[in-house]
């Protein structure tokens, strides 16, 4: 072998080993692209303004991340097995107030009335957070019922129930808005601080965590992600796979009842239109944090972590002095580019 050809294979190997090289650099920032994403967002967060690092700041980023949060750890649910919860929104207002209602009718039979004013709770906590919950969990139950059994696809029934939950709403509570002003220690689930953490971030964290493990380490995941990614061979396995659409359904309105009582309780009131628009950001946080649209593919860790980053984008704008419109021009742009991203990288590997 002359010198030329040496040379020639040394400068091939060289180029290989570059071209590994970057490889697997673009690997590591596409495995990392979420955390970078949200490191990139804390440094714009803190240039941009002097009071984001503050600790009363970054507590408002916590608790809104608390509840856009929880939502989307149930819609992840929903659409690791390829279906859709459009009604978290209207979920998270229907459901307290009609736990109110139910428990101002109990009430009533030993004498008692809950609601002084026209519109304010003053008792019946524990009997209206228990409610809210049990109301919540049995609306995502009967979303997932109509979709599996009736046979409606998942988008009509729950844009169905979205309008429907609202319908509802306004006819119990009359248009009125209900306020928990004199109901004690109701705003304990959305403004207490616990070593300097909102107390709901903690709930998050510990809700996160639970379903991390058990859609990393137990049989429920596997069926699950069998599930959306192929129901057939699910099936076949002897999988109940219209029984865990079912289950997800349940555990999404089950995480949007959470949710309100965090939302209501900072507020101290509920309303016809509260959470307007949830839904959408529910399923933009699960789309951000790599979850795809066709089910069977995705990680709750991801969706966690684009909660948080969501949640220091709204209070960026906020800071900046934008306008809610701006919020959902982005929220919108997020969206579609986080599609295109994964549609764009199945079109790459089916090449490769």
């Amino acid at each position: 072998m002359n010198l030329d050809s040496k040379n020639s294979i040394s400068q091939l190997l060289s180029s290989v080993r570059e071209i590994t090289k970057e490889n697997k650099f673009l690997d590591l920032i596409k495995k990392n692209i979420i955390v970078l994403i949200l490191i990139f967002l804390l440094v714009l967060g803190t240039l941009t303004s002097g009071t984001f690092l503050s600790l009363y700041n970054l507590q408002n980023i916590a608790i809104n991340v608390s509840i856009f949060g929880i939502l989307a750890i149930g819609q992840t649910l929903v659409l690791l097995t390829k279906q859709i919860d459009l009604s978290v929104g209207a979920n998270m207002a229907f459901s307290l107030i009609a736990a109110i209602k139910i428990t101002q009718i109990l009430m009533s039979q030993f004498g008692v009335n809950i609601i002084q004013e026209a519109n304010y709770v003053n008792s019946g906590m524990l009997t209206i957070i228990v409610f809210t919950i049990v109301v919540s969990n049995l609306i995502g139950l009967l979303n997932g019922i109509i979709t599996v059994k009736a046979k409606v696809p998942p988008l009509i029934t729950t844009l169905g129930m979205l309008y429907a939950l609202r319908g509802f709403a306004y006819v119990l509570s009359k248009g009125h808005p209900l306020y928990f002003t004199y109901l004690q220690g109701f705003n304990w689930l959305g403004t207490k601080i616990l070593f300097n953490v909102p107390v709901c971030f903690l709930f998050y964290l510990v809700i996160g965590i639970v379903g991390i493990l058990i859609l990393k380490y137990t049989k429920i995941g596997t069926k699950i992600y069998a599930t959306g990614g192929n129901e057939k061979a699910a099936i076949y396995s002897g999988i109940n796979s219209d029984l865990w659409r079912i289950i997800v359904y349940g555990v999404s309105g089950f995480c949007a009842g959470f949710a309100t009582l965090i939302y209501s309780s900072r507020l101290e009131s509920v309303e016809v239109a509260q959470a307007t628009g949830y839904e959408f950001i529910s399923v933009a946080i699960v789309v951000i944090g790599g979850t795809t649209l066709e089910g069977g593919r995705g990680r709750l860790f991801g969706t966690f972590l684009a909660a948080i980053i969501l949640g220091v984008v709204i209070n960026i704008i906020t800071l900046m002095g934008l306008i809610v419109w701006y919020q959902n021009i982005i929220i919108g742009i997020i969206i579609i580019s986080a599609v295109f991203a994964y549609i764009k990288g199945i079109r790459v590997k089916k090449r490769t």
